[in-house]
């Protein structure tokens, strides 16, 4: 496995792109997830003034609501991730190390291994900067602090880390189906934001439900706040096991038909 991940390193190291790209998302992760709060309360200042009922002032960083907002948050940004692994499969394709790797002695599954587990490091990189994030936004936040206060509800890190590990083998499945970076991000992006939307409306409510892209978003609902509570908007502050059930077979899905692909076409 150290091997395999020795490889993968070697292959992005030299390559800026990878890391201003990874740079520049954390960078705006980082923002949205701090200024998210102060950006809202703002917002609705002159609601306030002129509201007949009391607005409370939102508050996102509380310990333990502050996990599952930030993931919440977190989700908005993976296509960014998703991007950058669709550029890195298509590189594979346009220097031929792909090729180059086969003919050095590795096999199509432990090529495949290596992708599965630079995307699990990305995806465990991701998922640290956010719970570093909500430490310091919750000790700076909440008013008293217990150690079960701190990491009750941080199961939502885990189920972050499962939406971008499922999102990014989707992407991985479409480098490798299209392997030209271009057109792979166009159909990523096509298909995530308007194919898959569309069908929503065009099929059954009791079908398009279980869409994969929608599957894979609605894992972490809208965190249940102060200032939607008082509208009686509620939804939902806990993760369905079925969409976690049917999440985790999509990831299979995606892993297996990407396999399929590399046993199957000549490289």
């Amino acid at each position: 496995m150290i091997k395999l991940l020795k490889i993968e390193y070697q292959k992005i190291a030299p390559y800026k792109t990878f890391w201003v790209l990874f740079g520049l998302y954390l960078a705006v992760l980082g923002v949205v997830i701090f200024g998210t709060q102060s950006f809202i309360n703002e917002f609705f200042v002159d609601v306030r003034k002129n509201s007949p009922i009391p607005i409370p002032t939102v508050s996102l960083y509380n310990f333990p609501d502050v996990w599952q907002n930030i993931t919440y948050l977190g989700g908005y940004f993976k296509i960014f991730l998703a991007v950058l692994i669709v550029i890195l499969v298509s590189n594979e394709f346009s220097f031929r190390t792909i090729r180059q790797n086969i003919i050095n002695g590795m096999s199509k599954s432990e090529f495949l291994k290596s992708k599965l587990l630079f995307i699990f490091t990305i995806s465990l990189a991701s998922t640290l900067f956010l719970f570093i994030s909500g430490i310091i936004l919750g000790l700076t936040h909440t008013t008293y602090v217990s150690f079960s206060k701190v990491f009750n509800n941080t199961y939502f890190l885990f189920v972050y880390l499962l939406e971008l590990f499922s999102f990014l083998s989707f992407a991985m499945l479409v480098g490798f189906l299209v392997k030209k970076s271009g057109f792979a991000i166009g159909i990523l992006l096509f298909y995530s934001y308007i194919i898959e939307r569309i069908l929503w409306y065009k099929i059954p409510e009791e079908v398009s439900q279980y869409f994969p892209i929608r599957m894979i978003g609605k894992l972490i609902d809208v965190p249940n706040t102060a200032l939607m509570k008082i509208f009686g908007i509620n939804f939902r502050n806990f993760v369905n096991f079925t969409d976690l059930a049917i999440v985790v077979s999509y990831t299979i899905l995606f892993v297996f038909l990407t396999y399929l692909l590399l046993k199957k076409r000549d490289i």
